[in-house]
């Protein structure tokens, strides 16, 4: 048998620590236990209108992803209640049959994501009444109305602005392909007016979301509650 070269010998090294660093991370995010944050229910009439979602996935390329990048969560999306009924948006690809700006009834979303581990970041307004949660689910409803697209969002595409990110921030537009998911839900706050100003949407990541820490918001909203969601009491929905 013929012995290492020097450069095979490296190449082995690095593929095992790398290996080992993508492990380590996945026990990270997927072990409930080795995260800091609350784990609490979630209860679907609990769930309001400007919940952000942020969500991990357990395929293996997602955990490669994760190892690499750092990041807990690589998805995320918006709530809205409308009337008894919740709907999420976001960007999505469903099996190719649900492709692009989405909305859909929780109790179908969770059937998609129902696997993931899901983080909620609740929205809290000062002085919180029913009309003003009706407001903003009407701009969002309005906003995607306005913004219709069915285009499949690249990752491909989008890293060259990642890599490479503007300065300014820019408004929604549905005829490109290359946002991420968490940067609708960034386009669809700033409508809302949550978010008062934004950089560049992709100077951020997804985990710069968890709590909104980061970002300008409207003086009369927060999202200083924000926790793993233990989804067991959803399971009438989503069976």
């Amino acid at each position: 048998m013929d012995n290492f070269s020097f450069y095979e010998f490296c190449y082995f090294v690095f593929m095992m620590l790398t290996m080992v660093y993508i492990w380590f991370g996945a026990r990270n995010i997927y072990n409930k236990e080795y995260t800091y944050f609350d784990i609490r229910n979630l209860h679907y009439d609990e769930i309001e209108t400007g919940d952000i979602l942020l969500l991990t996935y357990s395929d293996p390329a997602t955990v490669f992803n994760q190892g690499i990048i750092c990041m807990k969560f690589i998805h995320a999306a918006l709530c809205s209640r409308e009337g008894s009924n919740v709907y999420v948006y976001e960007f999505g690809n469903y099996f190719g049959k649900k492709i692009g700006f989405l909305k859909l009834p929780f109790s179908e979303w969770i059937k998609y994501n129902k696997s993931c581990l899901i983080m909620i970041n609740k929205l809290k307004i000062e002085d919180d009444s029913k009309k003003k949660r009706n407001e903003l689910s009407l701009k969002l409803n309005n906003f995607r109305n306005d913004n219709m697209s069915d285009i499949d969002y690249s990752f491909l595409d989008f890293i060259g602005r990642y890599l490479i990110p503007g300065t300014k921030y820019q408004e929604f537009d549905n005829r490109r392909s290359d946002y991420a998911c968490y940067e609708l839900v960034l386009n669809m706050l700033k409508e809302l007016d949550i978010i008062e100003s934004l950089n560049a949407t992709e100077t951020y990541v997804t985990d710069d979301m968890i709590g909104m820490k980061k970002f300008n918001l409207g003086e009369n909203y927060n999202y200083d509650e924000y926790f793993i969601a233990d989804t067991n009491s959803l399971k009438f929905i989503s069976d």
